[in-house]
């Protein structure tokens, strides 16, 4: 919103668009395109404004786009608004947007909650594919997705990090009863 010389409010060119209390939400947003931070708040931000295909300009390289969009589960909703995708599909797009980009770290909470078999496949894939070119920290309760892609695996407990060399370490911590 800005003030003219008069004392009036004016409302931006994105506020013209779109309905006025989304006004800050919008501005939050393009500062975070403009500096180009990748964070996904999808519930407040892409499910108003966007379509797949837009998210995936604003996020990605525009040299990857191509490779990106020739994934099987991103083609079928590539045209659909934000709004419109299912939790899981919502999630993977999430997940591999995070993956996908330039940054040298990401940080996936709990990647795997609301995802099918298949894109937990995929999920896996493009964390073992990316890991070569960035840091990735995953904390999930899936721990046999994550002893199965992880280089280095530790447990907090109780404020405390331990060093998971086997699943018998999960349960001499008191994560599991036992190993099935």
């Amino acid at each position: 919103m800005k003030v003219n010389k008069y004392n009036k409010k004016e409302q931006c060119s994105h506020c013209r668009r779109h309905r006025q209390r989304f006004h800050i939400i919008v501005h939050i947003f393009c500062a975070l395109v403009y500096s180009r931070l990748i964070f996904i708040w999808s519930h407040i931000l892409l499910h108003w404004f966007f379509s797949v295909k837009k998210a995936i300009q604003l996020s990605i390289d525009k040299n990857s786009i191509q490779a990106f969009l020739e994934d099987n589960l991103i083609n079928p909703i590539i045209d659909k608004k934000i709004n419109q995708l299912s939790g899981g599909e919502l999630r993977y797009l999430e997940i591999k947007l995070v993956l996908e980009n330039d940054k040298k770290f990401a940080l996936l909470d709990e990647p795997y909650n609301g995802l099918s078999p298949i894109a937990i496949e995929n999920i896996n894939a493009l964390i073992l594919q990316n890991k070569a070119k960035k840091g990735i920290i995953i904390t999930d309760h899936n721990y046999k997705n994550v002893i199965e892609i992880s280089t280095d695996l530790y447990l907090m407990k109780a404020g405390a990090l331990s060093k998971i060399k086997t699943t018998e370490d999960l349960v001499f911590h008191g994560y599991l009863h036992s190993i099935l």
